[in-house]
């Protein structure tokens, strides 16, 4: 499949011609002088800093991609306006397509050669990801990802060293959900998931550690269904006719909502507490709109309407007015992606790539959802996460989590050989 690239620059003026780019001067002539005059951290940058930002093929994933390339458009915005003085001034040069075929890899050198990229960000399926990273392995390339389906992006840290995940952990999803239910006052439970491997390893995960947090639950049933199934009548009445209290599922955001519209109807939501794993993502939430049913437990990644920090609604206040929609984490990662970096870059006090990827491992930077920190390990950025229950609103046009409680991704990490226990529990909690 063919790919297809452009450019972004903020501000847009133009400064000379070179093969496949455009290059821009600052809109002044004075900050040139300026940086000659005044000492900086790290050397000035000659020519705009070239980032590649990669995406699916056109008309694939477009409500994920979208809104990952505006966060990024707003960052790169931001840093050119505020870093202008100090020399840095970023270009986003995109290029969508496939890029796990041996000739749409070299195409990528070739845009990586023609461009002179100095880092790579993304936001790919899960097969392109490893063949992106080794395509610019020996160019020392950081390459900060954030995948398509990033609930199936696990990593094992022996990905190669140049590969950064810029997305939650599957596995903070997953401990997030069964340590949450495992505190409701319900007995009965049911698990409902897909028949992959990881909807499988999800359903052992949780019957395992559900009997340790929780040693009086009991089993009301499971069901996995194929990727074919859009029907969900069958699935409703096998819930409701095994008794259970609880039903944990993890579906994914399309599925989930067939699924709400066929069980709603059915007064499903108030017969069963239900928690699915994606049903509080933004672009969900804005999908079902008011339709979305109440009373249902999901993890959000950035619940703006309760974070109340100066930069998390400077940062809302600008997506909405570029976009017209509230930021999700797509958005959210895109932007964080640009200033993690910046950061690593004065960090780094250099703008070579090399020396950037090797300081973006231990990397501690400000987001608007808080600091961030990129793990040596497995170079993944930890992400706090929030459960709740959806609850429909009146200044908002979707139903947002309420009774949030609040996971810090420490909580994440315990001890090599350390059974999981109710001490193992949210950090806070809060309601609002």
């Amino acid at each position: 499949m063919a790919s297809l690239s452009f450019k972004r620059l903020f501000p847009m003026r133009p400064f000379k011609k070179m093969p496949g780019a455009i290059k821009l001067l600052p809109a002044l002539f004075l900050p040139f002088l300026l940086i000659i005059v005044l000492p900086t951290p790290i050397a000035s940058a000659v020519e705009p800093i070239k980032i590649g930002l990669l995406g699916p093929p056109p008309n694939e994933a477009e409500n994920g991609f979208k809104p990952y390339l505006w966060g990024a458009e707003i960052a790169a915005a931001e840093v050119n306006a505020k870093e202008g003085k100090q020399g840095i001034q970023f270009l986003l040069a995109i290029r969508r397509g496939g890029f796990s075929r041996e000739r749409e890899l070299k195409d990528l050198q070739e845009f990586m050669v023609e461009e002179r990229i100095h880092f790579l960000l993304g936001h790919v399926g899960q097969e392109s990801i490893l063949p992106i990273a080794r395509t610019v392995q020996d160019q020392k390339i950081p390459f900060l990802v954030f995948p398509v389906d990033f609930l199936e992006g696990g990593s094992s840290g022996k990905e190669p060293p140049n590969l950064f995940w810029f997305s939650p952990s599957p596995e903070a999803f997953q401990r997030a959900a069964v340590r949450t239910v495992a505190q409701f006052s319900e007995n009965r439970f049911f698990l409902l998931a897909r028949g992959s491997a990881s909807g499988r390893g999800l359903a052992k995960y949780f019957w395992e550690t559900l009997r340790r947090l929780k040693p009086e639950a009991v089993s009301a049933g499971e069901l996995f269904l194929s990727d074919q199934e859009t029907n969900y009548e069958a699935s409703v009445q096998a819930i409701l006719s095994s008794k259970a209290e609880v039903c944990l599922s993890h579906l994914g955001g399309k599925e989930w909502i067939r699924f709400s519209k066929t069980a709603k109807p059915k007064n499903y939501f108030k017969k069963i507490v239900h928690f699915e794993l994606e049903s509080a993502h933004q672009e969900i939430l804005a999908a079902l709109q008011k339709e979305g049913p109440e009373g249902v437990w999901g993890i959000n990644t950035f619940p703006f309407w309760f974070l109340e920090g100066r930069e998390t609604q400077d940062f809302v206040n600008k997506y909405r007015s570029k976009t017209g929609r509230y930021p999700g984490i797509n958005a959210l990662s895109g932007y964080g992606s640009v200033y993690a970096l910046l950061e690593t870059m004065k960090k780094a006090a250099s703008f070579e790539s090399a020396k950037v990827m090797e300081a973006l491992g231990g990397l501690s930077f400000p987001t608007p959802v808080g600091a961030l920190n990129i793990r040596k390990t497995d170079r993944r950025a930890l992400w706090p996460i929030w459960c709740g229950v959806s609850k429909i609103v009146s200044n908002y046009p979707f139903p947002i989590l309420k009774e949030l409680k609040a996971l810090g991704p420490d909580s994440f990490l315990p001890p090599t050989g350390q059974a999981e226990t109710l001490a193992d529990t949210p950090s806070k909690e809060t309601a609002k």
